[in-house]
């Protein structure tokens, strides 16, 4: 099992272009499809807002509301902040990292709402790398309704493996917690 384990971590490890941003993805048409699909095709897209949506499991209904709207809005101002290049691609590579460790300090360790806030602030790097590589020919504003809505599927699976979590899987965020930890240390690669 170790073996198997050790086998899976280095694949990861050698393949980051899996893992961050994803930049040799190149669409032609800036289209609700093309930004739906962006999310799910990156290790770092995904295990945020899952990771976020599990973090903010724990929190009460009001919190998880006010997460949902600052990682969509942070996003948003990403995307334009990214698409008119006023963050670099590597800025934003930086953050996407950063935020994937604060995720993972935050669901190690016990609840404290500075976490998620500044989750919600990092995301803006998510939605720069986003604006910085996705086209920029067709509608833009489609393209961007895309990305929120298949973002905000992702974070709502979060919370649901959230729940998931906390009823079946007793160290769940611990997990979840080392998932996005590693995926940001891939990142680095």
């Amino acid at each position: 099992m170790k073996q198997c384990n050790k086998f899976g971590l280095f694949i990861l490890a050698s393949v980051p272009s899996l893992v961050m941003a994803h930049p040799g993805h190149h669409h032609h048409d800036a289209n609700f499809w093309t930004g739906f699909i962006h999310p799910f095709t990156g290790l770092d897209h995904l295990m945020m807002a899952l990771s976020f949506g599990v973090l903010m499991w724990s929190m009460s209904k009001i919190w998880k509301m006010i997460g949902a709207w600052g990682l969509l809005t942070a996003l948003v101002a990403g995307f334009s902040l990214g698409a008119h290049g006023i963050i670099p691609n590597g800025v934003a590579e930086i953050g996407i990292v950063g935020s994937l460790f604060i995720l993972a300090v935050s669901l190690w360790t016990k609840s404290n709402r500075i976490f998620p806030v500044a989750a919600v602030f990092l995301s803006v790097f998510h939605g720069s790398a986003h604006g910085a590589e996705l086209a920029m020919n067709g509608n833009v504003g489609v393209q961007i309704l895309g990305m929120i809505t298949a973002m905000a599927m992702i974070y709502a699976l979060g919370l649901g493996l959230g729940a998931l979590m906390v009823k079946f899987v007793p160290q769940g965020k611990k997990i979840v917690g080392v998932l996005a930890a590693l995926v940001a240390v891939i990142g680095l690669a």
